[in-house]
């Protein structure tokens, strides 16, 4: 039939572009000249509430609550504050950091991740998250280490600042929890490091859920000095750490670490593993009997926007109710966090990486166990503290 012949004329054709166009789109999204300290974007100021995509008194999706998620119904005025660090949103095109533009396609990615990540904390927290300078995707694959290394640097630096003044003009010595994911995990850690471990600042840790980035465990050795892995569901002054792969998964590549001795790129490190449905480190899988509500949101960026540095300027009204019972969790004996496939239904685009990464789930998948385990946690903090 020559219809058929159309077809797979057609498709051939197309495939012949895709192949011929990769490396100009590639080249497009990645930063053209080497990282140069001169000409960086205009630091953030923490006094204007545009360098902070979410305030308690700014309205913002990380306010949005799925209509069948739990809330600590006593609480009016949140005794605990949440600094939550976003992941990466800025693939290009430009330069090696972001320069938090309105309209650059970078700040649609923040409102998912407000409503996916920060609105899990709503329940029992004042919700803090600026604004920061964050590093290029190509950051963490880069050849150019040392412009990666330098452009990584500058990022941390805004958040150590906006810590700093969120402390200083917020924060009025409530106890706080540490959020963050990807990339964002990356400088909390290094800020959980140089501005909590060990100091005065750690009675008011009530928890650090940093997920989404590979931690090696010889931080716990090397880096850190009093803060240790969370291991029952009420523990509070630790922290929370996972990274989630569809069985059968596996780590397949190698990770940007910061060290107080300076960077490293390691390699087939056994990795920090909390699992978000029993809170415990060892490597029992739980049943998804367990599972206690994911929450789909749809990523309303696409290749295009990406592609031209667009903002679509979507802004989410509503979130959707949670599913229950969709995983099981399991902590593999490398420190994978193990679910179960998603072959069909809201998750199922999400899974079709070679190493089966579920990266961008971390939160929404357990969205429910999270926020659960976050009201869990203030409560034993408060009352500890009372």
């Amino acid at each position: 039939m020559k219809w058929v012949k159309w077809i797979v004329s057609i498709v051939a054709v197309l495939i012949i572009l895709v192949i011929s166009i990769r490396p100009l789109i590639e080249w497009r999204m990645l930063p053209a000249d080497p990282f140069d300290s001169n000409s960086v974007p205009a630091a953030p100021d923490y006094t204007g509430a545009y360098f902070w995509i979410s305030l308690p008194d700014k309205s913002d999706s990380a306010d949005l609550t799925p209509p069948n998620a739990e809330t600590n119904s006593d609480i009016t005025d949140p005794e605990i504050d949440v600094f939550f660090v976003h992941s990466t949103g800025y693939v290009g095109p430009g330069g090696w950091n972001s320069n938090m533009d309105a309209e650059n396609s970078e700040i649609q990615s923040t409102e998912y991740m407000l409503t996916s990540m920060a609105s899990i904390f709503n329940g029992c927290c004042n919700i803090y998250a600026p604004h920061y300078r964050e590093a290029h995707l190509a950051s963490f694959g880069a050849e150019d280490t040392e412009s990666s290394f330098a452009a990584l640097d500058l990022a941390y630096q805004d958040i150590e600042a906006a810590f700093d003044y969120f402390l200083e003009n917020y924060n009025q010595g409530r106890p706080f929890m540490i959020v963050s994911h990807s990339q964002g995990s990356l400088h909390a850690l290094r800020l959980l490091e140089n501005k909590v471990d060990g100091k005065a600042l750690s009675d008011r840790l009530v928890a650090a859920y940093t997920l989404g980035y590979w931690l090696p465990m010889d931080k716990f050795e090397r880096g850190f000095e009093a803060l240790q892995l969370c291991e029952t569901p009420d523990q509070t002054g630790c922290l929370v750490s996972f990274d989630s792969f569809g069985e059968g998964g596996q780590l397949d590549g190698k990770s940007r670490q910061w060290y107080k001795t300076g960077w490293e790129i390691i390699d087939n490190k056994h990795i920090a593993c909390v699992n978000p449905m029993s809170w415990l480190t060892n490597t029992d899988r739980v049943a998804a009997t367990e599972h206690t509500g994911a929450m789909p949101v749809e990523f309303k960026r696409t290749f295009y926007y990406m592609l031209t540095a667009q903002n679509p300027n979507y802004k989410f009204t509503e979130l959707p109710s949670l599913t229950n019972q969709l995983t099981w969790a399991q902590c593999g004996e490398n420190g994978e966090l193990f679910v179960q496939e998603q072959l069909e239904g809201s998750f199922s685009n999400h899974f079709d990486n070679p190493n089966k990464s579920y990266h961008l789930l971390d939160f929404s998948l357990f969205y429910g166990n999270i926020r659960s385990n976050a009201i869990l946690r203030a409560e034993a903090f408060m009352q500890k503290s009372r």
